[in-house]
């Protein structure tokens, strides 16, 4: 997939690609790169330097939706030692810009594919045909990549503790909810903590963030 791609975006200018997914877990995101279309020696530079932790690329995608140029992200961003340190490096790899396409999923799950080179002119038809392809080329990925690098699935929520845990989304009480579903107080505050519990969820908050995430509210 990577060596496609990396054909079909080779004529408008761009000469390195890459895509890969963070999917959340306990511990954490983890990072699984789908392809890497970049010289050997550069990957080598790229994990020796520790630039993942300095990529403001990564760092600007998590917070976009849309397709961004590198430039338009620097335009923003004041840029940290290390940063600078990648985007210097990076130009004198003969990288002057690149587009990167963000992609959000359910239960915080997140992706990326970004292309770099030179001398390119990005038109509003090459942005909107290289983020279809970049999606196209994600969802290919994530295919054949299997269950292993998909967000996992919303944990398994009675009826009752979707209900009590939707209210409190709404900013009720245990009473509040209690006289609107003409059950007792302490039920609801079971459901609510056993909604918790399933979500794996330290707080009331986190809870229904993690609902948000997950498509549940």
């Amino acid at each position: 997939m990577g060596q496609r791609f990396a054909a079909i975006i080779r004529p408008f200018g761009f000469t390195v690609s890459a895509a890969g997914a963070f999917v959340p877990t306990n511990t954490g995101p983890e990072s699984h790169f789908f392809f890497q279309n970049w010289p050997s020696d550069w990957i080598e530079l790229y994990t020796r330097r520790n630039f993942l932790a300095a990529d403001f690329g990564v760092a600007e995608a998590r917070r976009r939706l849309a397709p961004f140029l590198w430039s338009e992200a620097l335009a923003e961003r004041q840029l940290s030692r290390a940063e600078a340190e990648l985007w210097q490096t990076a130009k004198e790899w003969g990288w002057e810009d690149g587009l990167s396409v963000p992609i959000h999923g359910p239960g915080g799950y997140f992706a990326l594919t970004t292309m770099g080179g030179a001398g390119f002119t990005m038109t509003p038809q090459l942005r909107a045909a290289m983020h279809r392809l970049a999606f196209a080329a994600h969802e290919r990925c994530r295919h054949l990549a299997g269950a292993a690098l998909v967000a996992p699935a919303p944990a398994s929520l009675t009826g009752r503790e979707l209900e009590c845990l939707r209210w409190v989304a709404s900013g009720k009480t245990d009473w509040e909810i209690a006289q609107i579903l003409g059950v007792a107080a302490t039920t609801v505050k079971t459901h609510v903590d056993q909604a918790r519990v399933k979500l794996n969820a330290r707080t009331r908050p986190q809870a229904v963030a993690r609902m948000v995430l997950s498509g549940l509210i």
